[in-house]
């Protein structure tokens, strides 16, 4: 834990979504996704806020918003960035695995766009996942983000050559981890999972599947054209995105995937 909150320490997650076309895509294609389950007066849990880029839009929309962060800095960060926009939402320093201070069945939407990049076994998973279910109402919407360990590889491949190493590729297909000393941290505190893992993780707790998107595509891969856009070109290519992000076969290659599904019970 100690060595998560160190990796997000002075890390600023607003601009990491905001400064190029490609991570702007997967703010704009979740938000996209999730805009049909938010309005004025939608009570929204965030775990894992980070800097707060999600749960201040809420907060924009109207939304009665509640952010919860890991890591202490970023909790400031977000505090900060509420004020300056003279923003109202509750936040909480606080881990996903277990939000006591959150009242069971008073939330309409549950996101969790962070923590399942980082629970490294099944029963801190189940647990996040078990914590959602609590505080939804019956009927309330689950959003969960994940890393594809498909799309890790092939990054490996394009920029980490050293990482492919038969140890390295076989821990990271067979168990999602990355425990290489030559690995970036951000990796050596990460979990990466398959798609058809999450549907699994959701649909044994008491969660309907409603949709499972890429919401980065094969971007990535081709991130050098995708970033050197025109304003023009990259809402053309995102509006093209939108329409194809639900296709299946996409899921692995995409960087981020996004699970959306209804409590049922």
């Amino acid at each position: 834990m100690k060595e998560l909150i160190e990796q997000y320490t002075g890390v600023d997650e607003d601009s990491r979504l905001t400064r190029q076309f490609i991570t702007q895509m997967e703010f704009d294609t979740t938000m996209h996704v999730l805009s049909e389950y938010l309005s004025p007066g939608t009570k929204v849990i965030e775990q894992g806020a980070a800097t707060g880029r999600y749960s201040l839009n809420f907060a924009k929309m109207g939304c009665d918003a509640t952010a919860i962060e890991l890591a202490p800095d970023q909790v400031k960060i977000l505090e900060s960035k509420a004020t300056e926009q003279s923003l109202s939402l509750s936040i909480y320093e606080g881990n996903a695995c277990s939000v006591p201070f959150i009242e069971s069945n008073s939330q309409d939407v549950c996101v969790i766009l962070g923590p399942l990049y980082h629970l490294k076994t099944l029963e801190e998973r189940e647990l996040a996942i078990s914590e959602a279910n609590r505080v939804l109402k019956k009927g309330g919407i689950l959003a969960v983000a994940y890393i594809s360990r498909y799309f890790v590889a092939g990054m490996f491949a394009q920029q980490s050559p050293e990482l492919v190493t038969p140890e390295v590729l076989c821990t990271l297909f067979e168990t999602g981890l990355v425990p290489s000393k030559l690995a970036d941290g951000f990796f050596n505190v990460g979990y990466f999972a398959t798609p058809p893992e999450i549907e699994e993780l959701i649909n044994k707790s008491s969660f309907t599947k409603l949709r499972h998107v890429s919401t980065d595509g094969f971007g990535r891969y081709i991130s050098s054209g995708v970033n050197n856009f025109t304003s023009e070109q990259y809402n053309t290519w995102l509006n093209y995105h939108l329409r194809t992000c639900d296709e299946p076969s996409l899921l692995g290659s995409s960087n981020h995937g996004l699970l959306v599904a209804r409590k049922t019970s």
